[in-house]
């Protein structure tokens, strides 16, 4: 708490008074209260945020900042990034509120030393650092749900892994006191990442059949139309000689509101409508699926995944898979088996190309999995591998990757 003879919220409001005034009109624009310094770091974050891809901005004529979407038309005043800070904020103070663990960043910082502490006393008794039970205090403090945010516990027991390798290198070497500024800082970049950065847009719909999406974009009135909707609205009367614009997305042939990430026999689809049209024409696996923009590899997102590893279904480039191999003994993984994948999204085993019901089985389940596998892998005290389940809680002896 705060020190003796200060009110409780004096430490915040000085904290809150060191937030340049830049941060503070930030966080009202983003609908965070100035007083509530445990998310200081969400407006703080948003600052430099880049445009999303395929968004330009530029001024208007009064010399306004506008920001525009070449491809889907899209105009608008607030910058693409800030709705998604926004709908971050949101989520994870509902988290917390159910919850109600965290009320300051103070009390979060203490709560995370303990639990640090506890890994590096693992380490120091040579067991392996992490547990489940560790993981699950870990992810209450970033308000991750780990029974739903499978990616995110994973990324979190992940940085765990490697931090408490860090700091007891650091601490058996120069006996520095342990500190936990720096694994906060990269936990909260990859929520940034993945709740912001990696979010797509949403489908552009039509404002004539909402449940439609856009192919035109009517440049007088500013509307979207699906085909059936410019039909409707533009065979009669002045909107006949309205100026029109094409409004440019893949969607998916299923569900129209989500865009799409994948390609069969031509048809496009989203992750969730291809696995819909497996479960009712399972011959499809008989077709090539080609990942729209290839396959990215899952340690460093802004690479091409060049293996997937057969044991634990991870893209992943030569750098990634060297940099998680270095560690697998640390991670409790293994990291034997390996997929290569070319150019054209084919895979080969020792040089064997993959029938595509091979390969469209095992990219379904690694793509579910990059989503966020729910079995979570361990080392116990013994040093023998097992897997625990985030969703039900529940722990096995037999790796669950190989039954699928």
């Amino acid at each position: 708490g705060a020190p003796p003879g200060r009110p409780a919220g004096a430490a915040a409001e000085t904290a809150m008074a060191a937030i340049s005034q830049e941060v503070r009109e930030r966080a009202r624009l983003l609908g965070i209260p100035e007083d509530e310094g445990l998310w200081t770091w969400i407006p703080q974050a948003s600052l430099g945020a880049p445009l999303p891809e395929g968004w330009d901005d530029f001024f208007d004529e009064e010399g306004n900042k506008a920001y525009y979407h070449g491809k889907t038309k899209r105009l608008q005043r607030t910058h693409p990034m800030l709705e998604r800070f926004t709908v971050m904020y949101k989520k994870l103070k509902e988290f917390n509120d159910r919850g109600g663990k965290v009320e300051s960043a103070k009390k979060m910082e203490s709560m995370l030393y303990v639990i640090m502490n506890e890994l590096l006393n693992r380490c120091n008794r040579e067991l392996p650092p992490n547990t489940p039970e560790l993981l699950e205090r870990c992810t209450l403090l970033f308000f991750v749900n780990s029974s739903e945010e499978f990616r995110m516990t994973n990324i979190i027991k992940t940085a765990m892994a490697d931090y408490a390798e860090e700091q007891y290198d650091v601490m058996v070497t120069t006996q520095t006191k342990l500190t936990v500024q720096n694994f906060i800082d990269r936990v909260r970049k990859e929520q940034i990442r993945m709740e912001v950065f990696e979010k797509p847009d949403a489908t552009v719909m039509c404002s004539e059949y909402p449940d439609k999406p856009a192919v035109v974009k009517n440049l007088v009135t500013f509307d979207f139309y699906s085909l059936e909707g410019f039909a409707a609205t533009h065979s009669t009367g002045k909107r006949r000689f309205h100026e029109t614009a094409k409004v440019e997305q893949t969607v998916c042939s299923i569900y129209p509101k989500k865009l799409a990430t994948c390609e069969v026999d031509n048809q496009f689809y989203s992750d969730d409508g291809y696995r819909f049209v497996l479960g009712k024409h399972p011959a499809m696996r008989s077709k090539h699926l080609k990942i729209l923009g290839g396959y990215r590899c899952q340690e460093y997102s802004d690479k091409r995944a060049d293996v997937l590893t057969e044991d634990t279904l991870e893209f992943l480039s030569w750098e990634g898979y060297f940099k998680l191999f270095r560690h697998k003994q640390l991670m409790g993984r293994m990291y034997n088996y390996l997929l290569t994948i070319d150019e054209d999204g084919y895979f080969y085993r020792m040089g064997q190309k993959l029938p595509p019901e091979e390969t469209s089985r095992l990219v379904d389940k690694a793509r579910f999995l990059a989503g966020g596998g729910e079995w979570a892998s361990f080392t116990d005290d013994m040093h023998d591998a097992y897997w625990y389940n985030l969703r039900d809680k529940v722990v096995t002896k037999t790796n669950p990757y190989f039954s699928y």
